[in-house]
């Protein structure tokens, strides 16, 4: 196992080198490969120390339980584990400390910030699973289980001691990364998610089931199981799991990665991870709680009762709420700015494309099944009802178009701003939905020649045959005004784009500082210009200018280049420029 980690240690070391040389910088492989190594050896002699810690433990809180949970040969496994590892793990601390008192920028380096965040997040996996098993005890009333306390009280400490360390400083700023935080934080909102929509949709289940007290759940529970004692059991199991990614979402990020500034990787967790998540969830769960409701007014139920037709609804429901909230909150966290980012423009335009895509399939849908079946019907299927096609047709469109107005509506709000039309989203987006739309039209018109030219080779091009052409045609139909609007609004955009406006920002600022990170990110995102960072050697102490003086400044001065310089004590000096 230790060899595996190794190997794929030096590959990603190698990896990581040629990337960083091909994008300007230099690198000492072999100073990046002994990292690797080390911290890598590092990393699994806390793992093999702390099961072992954990194993011994075990047996200890096994005999204040009514149950050990280890013999004699697993006894002596954790030992050697305890032994072995933990002797190994204090040279090899001993000796990383020494090098780190030799040369401070050992600690500032990647490699050990990677490993940081590898055995921080790594022993949260282990409080979280050991955490969930020590609460399930508490609160659901299952089995004590020494094992899991015995790991929740070591994988708590080996999580506390990295965290601190995470926190210490370096002249590169802190050791531990926004990123990391925002992983943490990502495995809390999932699980919260996750956990509480299991708590919520036990307590709607009940509240339908045990509504109907002659109704038997499809999913093969006894009627003596739609009861309140059943749902309180069951939102109690989930309980462990929600109390527990409560308490990682609140430490991640709530009590951190919240207040680390704003940045694109922030924008991108909360709009991508949480805007768009929440509410794709929702208009999905929306969506096929009103097929539901369509399909029981226009589809032929076979006798099947009420009851039992809309016995999917709290989940619909309890999906719908859940995403909702999640939006809701993670718009909240939006900052207010006047321009918008990259990261706003990648969310209006990738929720347009999904309201368009659901909207278009709605139209083809309708062509394929209502407008061109009468025309030319199957002989097979003509009689087929339409009520399962109309129900898919209107909550296609309904959901789809509201989805694609509303997103394509903010995005057409900011058309006349020379940022918008450069910006390199708005070019991906309107390329890729008319160079899709284009390639369907083309591959349908492919497939009736096709079909055409082989029923005549054979001498077979009946009624069964033309039939088929409905899918190819209701396709046409429905991609062919998206392509020709799209392609306009291409054609506009470009025809309407300042001479010169090559990118997103019309603003080149060269920035002269000692150090960089987030404030540098947050003026990119405040400002809307674009910074090309060059780090000074002569300044020792930094104090981080305010961002928002900054801001202002930029702002007011009409100019498309500009030097700023920041000097040690936070003041700095901002000079128009003239492009050469």
């Amino acid at each position: 196992m230790i060899e595996s980690v190794i190997f794929w240690l030096v590959v990603a070391a190698i990896v990581t080198t040629v990337v960083h040389r091909r994008s300007g910088g230099q690198a000492d492989v072999g100073t990046m490969v002994r990292r690797f190594i080390e911290y890598g050896f590092l990393l699994a002699l806390v793992g093999i120390t702390g099961f072992g810690v954990a194993g011994v433990l075990a047996q200890v809180v096994g005999e204040i339980g009514p149950d050990s949970s280890a013999g004699t040969e697993t006894t002596a496994l954790w030992l050697t584990f305890v032994l072995v590892g933990g002797a190994s793990l204090a040279g090899l601390s001993a000796w990383i400390r020494r090098r780190f008192a030799g040369d401070p920028s050992e600690e500032a380096a990647g490699g050990w910030s990677l490993y940081i965040a590898a055995a921080e997040l790594g022993s949260l996996t282990g409080v979280i699973a050991s955490s969930i098993g020590t609460l399930s005890w508490i609160i659901s009333g299952t089995e004590f289980i020494d094992y899991w306390v015995a790991h929740l009280i070591v994988w708590s400490g080996v999580w506390a001691f990295h965290w601190r360390l995470g926190c210490r400083t370096t002249p590169r700023g802190t050791v531990r990364k926004q990123i990391y935080l925002l992983v943490g934080a990502a495995a809390g909102t999932i699980g919260l998610v996750v956990s509480t929509s299991f708590v919520v949709g036990h307590l709607l289940n009940w509240a339908y089931d045990g509504s109907m007290p002659d109704y038997i759940p499809d999913y093969g529970f006894g009627p003596e199981e739609a009861s309140w004692d059943s749902a309180v059991d069951g939102a109690r199991d989930a309980t462990p799991a929600m109390l527990t990614f409560a308490a990682v979402w609140f430490w991640y990020w709530w009590r951190n990665a919240r207040r680390s500034g704003h940045s694109v990787e922030r924008h991108a967790f909360v709009l991508v991870g949480g805007v768009l998540g929440g509410l794709g969830a929702a208009v999905a769960a929306g969506s096929g709680l009103l097929f539901t409701v369509l399909l029981w007014f226009l589809a032929d139920q076979g006798g099947t009762s009420a009851t039992e037709h809309f016995d999917t609804a709290p989940v619909f429901l309890t999906v719908c709420m859940v995403g909702l909230a999640v939006w809701i909150y993670h718009r909240s966290e939006l900052p207010d700015n006047e321009r918008r980012s990259e990261v706003e423009r990648t969310y209006d335009h990738l929720a347009s494309w999904v309201g368009l895509v659901a909207a278009t399939a709605g139209v083809a849908v309708f062509m394929g099944a209502v407008v061109l079946h009468q025309i030319m019907p199957n002989p097979h299927d003509w009689d087929a009802p339409l009520g399962e096609a109309m129900s898919g047709v209107v909550t296609l469109l309904a959901v789809g178009g509201s989805v694609w107005w509303r997103n394509w509506s903010r995005i057409v709000g900011h058309a006349d701003e020379p940022s918008e039309l450069g910006s390199p989203v708005r070019r991906v987006y309107l390329l890729t939905v008319f160079g899709s739309t284009a390639l369907v039209v083309l591959g349908s018109v492919l497939v009736m020649v096709y079909m055409v030219v082989f029923g005549l080779l054979e001498r077979d091009l009946g009624a069964d045959e033309l039939a088929w052409f409905r899918i190819p045609l209701a396709l046409i139909g429905s991609t062919a005004g998206v392509t020709v609007y799209h392609g306009r609004v291409l054609r506009d955009g470009l025809r309407s784009m300042p001479t010169g406006v090559d990118d997103a920002a019309a603003v080149h600022v060269t920035l002269v500082a000692a150090v960089g990170g987030n404030w540098v990110r947050e003026l990119i995102e405040e400002a809307g210009v674009e910074v090309r960072l060059r780090l000074r050697t002569d300044i020792g102490d930094f104090v981080q200018p305010s961002v928002k003086d900054l801001t202002d400044t930029v702002r007011s001065i009409d100019a498309d280049e500009m030097l700023v310089t920041v000097a040690g004590d936070g003041t700095f000096e901002v000079v128009p420029l003239k492009k050469g």
